[in-house]
């Protein structure tokens, strides 16, 4: 997958502040639950997903993660713009000037509601969130989503395969969501509901 370093950046501190690490329950609960969604990568898998399975952006020639990532690094420049930030900005310390990734993951959050919020200038909006400012709402519902399911899905146990087709991933190892919530893996024996025992329903 070749991501480019802006795009990267901007995700790595995004699932950084969706789901970071955890010290207190590693203390609590062992060393396997210190471990954060940059540890896991996730920030591959919402990329892979917005440019493979996200249909936002249907023959053109635009990357749906590119276009989401200037899109959060508008609103982080928005919070800084307005003094909306809770902890100073550091101007000389912004990496590969990426203002999103600069601010403390409290106020990349803080910054992602401006565009729940749809407080963004639709004229600053990037393509096509510009076209259709309502279509910010569930792109950023999806990228909350991904970091949760990709986090404890089996993407992490893919190793060397995860960016593959699905079809041609394999598990390499047991993933690490699966253990930090104690879950066994997928099993025929587990109870599910398999429909009702009637052969008709009667009003």
């Amino acid at each position: 997958m070749n991501t480019d370093p802006f795009t990267k950046t901007i995700f790595e501190a995004f699932v950084d502040a969706i789901i970071p690490p955890a010290p207190p329950h590693s203390q609590n609960l062992g060393n396997i639950q210190y471990i954060s969604a940059s540890d896991l990568l996730i920030h591959e898998y919402i990329i892979w997903t917005l440019d493979h399975s996200i249909s936002l952006l249907k023959n053109t020639n635009y990357s749906l993660s590119r276009q989401t990532a200037e899109l959060l690094e508008l609103a982080a420049r928005q919070l800084v713009l307005n003094s909306w930030n809770t902890q100073p900005l550091d101007h000389n310390k912004i990496p590969n000037h990426v203002v999103f990734s600069a601010i403390t993951p409290e106020d990349r959050l803080r910054s992602i509601t401006l565009l729940e919020q749809l407080t963004i200038n639709p004229a600053y909006l990037p393509y096509p969130f510009n076209q259709n400012p309502r279509s910010i709402l569930p792109v950023i519902d999806v990228i909350n989503r991904l970091a949760m399911f990709g986090f404890y899905s089996e993407w992490s146990g893919y190793g060397t395969t995860r960016l593959n087709p699905p079809n041609s991933r394999n598990l390499e190892s047991f993933p690490i969501g699966w253990i930090q919530v104690k879950y066994p893996g997928p099993s025929k024996g587990y109870h599910a509901l398999r429909g009702y025992l009637v052969d008709m329903f009667i009003d």
